[in-house]
């Protein structure tokens, strides 16, 4: 059974992949729906086994690796981590798959997608039950290559190859930083098994490498660190964290089910996956989650900021899952709250692919599939089902209560406040922070946050998250208001298709599903994912703030697009029209992201790989002084010597009278 969870939808993409023309359209959706919901049952007795009695399971299938004192082994670990992510995974992507079999029922190649949508799952899965490091890594791989054939499916169309190209090239800056920090991860610890650490061997493996110490809190915390800020630049590419965000607004050139499977359960998760299963090591260099809280706080509030503006569907929903991915690393900075970054990924895959396969129903119901949100308006009488999973998702990622989002993101704020009044003795030993006196918060709970000199995280993160949880309550409410409330921006024939009064059973099912989980799975999980995690004791206002913040930003919202009538008054102001005009073209380009990295990074890289490597080293003293020069001067000598023998015998009395001259010259010298 632990195998086959995996085997289902490799065995679904095996067959698509040689046989999908043969079964066609119809037998692909009947096959992969079989699998996958198989796949799902499974992963929910799964569930049963080790998320409710508690037990953990390991399995070695065979030996991998064996080179000197490296042993590797091809392993399945089952604990609670990976169970969760299996059920999150499977569940979402089975509703995606039955919904791409009505969303792509007119694309002729609609077997080749669902087996690479099958092929992705799968990587994924494996991605999340490894139980060491170089097996996790061909996972993460995996959903790279299989997010850059399903963002460019549609080959014909430029925007989506150069998406495709972007996505997997950015992407390899992370993997760069998983490849060495596993070699670190060797080097310190001795072995790339999880149980490793997580047995708490750490110190044992770093004293048998000569380093004194053992302890959490005495072995030497350098490698440690550095094996941190690696890691977690490996999720700064796979989870689109601030500076190497900016594939994942271009991945949305993809089909919409491949856009909700990247952004609910599969890819972008990848990376805060592997900053949870790393924790043991992060806990060794306090420093690091410093890092990683200042992070996650700074991408969710960038992320939020630029969907305020965004015009395309698609791309504001994309940033929203931006925003919540910083949320979800902002929570794991912060020491011993890292099920609460998993709690939070779980509820969002759930609205998250709610948002996104609305988005496709309401893209479908244009005559000429349009995502521009400007162009549509009114839909709310044409489409009322999706306006109202669009409503309900919409209303969960901004933490209304008692849906879905408010579980997680209420928790990860009040968290975040707790620690900004906790200081702790910094434990690293880089640099000398200022230490904090603790308030008197009546429990001393043992969560705990990093002061840097007059700097400090918690403090930093809790305010930009909670300007982010305004921000998102704004450009969610802006989407649907533009799209379905305000009066059509468009003529009548190209707002209305010939099904958009059609509801594809099909896809009432899945977005009906989605809008329960968005509802009550925050509330149905609590308990088990942070049942050892007690809320902190905070402010009354610290408790009520996100869901105000929801509804003032909601308000906010609604004032402004009333009031955008009065805009052109700023006409005859110029300070004021160039002041909002500037600050509209710098959050509609992304804080100048793609400009900034091209100009400071792409560019002179090109250059320097293009003249300083290409042309003067490769193409320059390596052939001057390797196989072109030497081939070069052996022609030449060849061709003196060969012009000796031109077979004129006055010529060859003069060679012979010169090398006679020389000769004996060399012989009286």
């Amino acid at each position: 059974m632990y195998l086959l969870v995996l085997f289902l939808p490799f065995i679904n993409a095996f067959f698509l992949g040689f046989f999908g023309r043969l079964i066609g359209t119809t037998g692909s959706g009947i096959l992969s729906t079989i699998c996958m919901g198989s796949s799902t049952l499974i992963a929910f007795f799964l569930a049963y086994e080790v998320l409710v009695n508690d037990a953990v399971v390991h399995i070695e299938l065979y030996k991998w690796i064996e080179s000197e004192i490296f042993i590797t082994h091809v392993g399945l670990l089952f604990d609670t981590l990976s169970v969760t992510m299996l059920l999150v995974i499977s569940s979402i992507s089975t509703l995606v798959h039955i919904y791409s079999t009505s969303y792509m029922s007119e694309d002729p190649h609609v077997p080749r997608f669902i087996c690479y949508l099958s092929l992705f799952t799968f990587l994924m899965m494996v991605l999340v039950t490894s139980d060491n490091y170089l097996q996790l890594f061909i996972g993460w791989e995996g959903v790279g290559v299989c997010s850059y054939l399903l963002v460019a499916f549609w080959t014909t169309r430029i925007q989506a190859n150069k998406a495709a190209i972007k996505a997997i090239v950015v992407n390899r800056v992370g993997d760069v930083g998983v490849i060495l920090g596993m070699v670190l991860i060797y080097k310190t610890i001795g072995s790339l098994d999880f149980l490793t650490f997580n047995g708490g061997s750490i110190g044992s493996g770093i004293m048998d490498r000569g380093y004194s110490g053992g302890g959490p809190y005495e072995s030497p915390q350098a490698p440690f660190a550095i094996i941190g800020i690696l890691l977690l630049i490996g999720c700064i590419g796979k989870s689109a964290q601030l500076g190497l965000h900016t594939w994942l607004p271009d991945a949305m050139e993809g089909p919409t089910p491949v856009s909700a499977l990247i952004h609910a359960a599969t890819m972008v998760t990848a990376g805060v996956f592997l900053m949870i299963r790393s924790f043991p090591l992060f806990e060794k260099a306090p420093f690091t989650l410093l890092i990683i809280t200042i992070f996650g706080a700074l991408t969710a509030f960038f992320a939020a900021t630029v969907g305020l503006v965004q015009n395309d569907l698609k791309k504001v929903i994309a940033y929203s899952t931006c925003s919540q991915l910083g949320y979800m690393v902002l929570i794991i900075g912060i020491e011993g709250s890292q099920n609460v970054g998993l709690f939070h990924l779980v509820n969002h895959a759930f609205f998250k692919a709610l948002l996104f396969l609305s988005a496709g129903s309401v893209i479908h119901s244009m005559t000429i599939d349009e995502q521009d949100m400007r162009k549509m308006g009114g839909l709310i009488h044409s489409i009322p089902f999706t306006y109202t999973m669009m409503l309900i998702g919409s209303f969960s990622i901004m933490g209304l209560p008692y849906l879905t989002g408010f579980y997680s993101k209420d928790l990860i704020l009040e968290l975040t406040y707790f620690c900004k009044n906790m200081a702790i003795p910094y434990r690293g030993s880089i640099g000398s922070p200022e230490l904090y006196i603790q308030k008197d918060l009546g429990d001393p709970y043992p969560v705990q946050a990093y002061g840097l000199g007059p700097f400090r995280a918690s403090a930093f993160a809790f305010w930009l998250g909670t300007v982010a949880a305004l921000l998102t309550a704004f450009y969610s409410i802006r989407l649907v208001y533009i799209t379905f409330i305000i009066t059509p921006n468009s003529p009548k024939e190209s707002l209305i298709s010939s099904h958009i009064n059609i509801v594809d059973k099909r896809v009432l099912t899945v977005l009906s599903l989605l809008c329960f989980g968005a509802i009550f799975v925050g509330y149905l999980i609590q308990d088990i994912l942070i049942g050892d995690i007690e809320h902190p004791i905070v402010p009354p206002f610290v408790k009520v703030m996100p869901t105000f913040m929801g509804l003032f930003g909601m308000g906010l919202c609604l004032w402004a697009q009333r009031a955008s009538s009065l805009l052109p008054l700023y006409r005859g102001n110029p300070l004021g029209s160039s002041f909002l005009f500037s600050i509209y073209s710098f959050l509609s380009g992304a804080w100048q992201g793609d400009h900034l990295i091209n100009k400071l990074v792409a560019i002179p890289l090109f250059s320097f790989g293009h003249w300083g490597i290409y042309k003067t080293l490769d193409r320059g003293w390596l052939e001057l002084f390797g196989p072109q020069g030497i081939s070069t001067i052996a022609l030449r000598v060849s061709q003196f010597i060969s012009n000796l023998q031109s077979g004129v015998i006055s010529r060859y009395a003069l060679v012979f009278l010169s090398f006679t001259i020389i000769f004996l010259a060399l012989g009286a010298g």
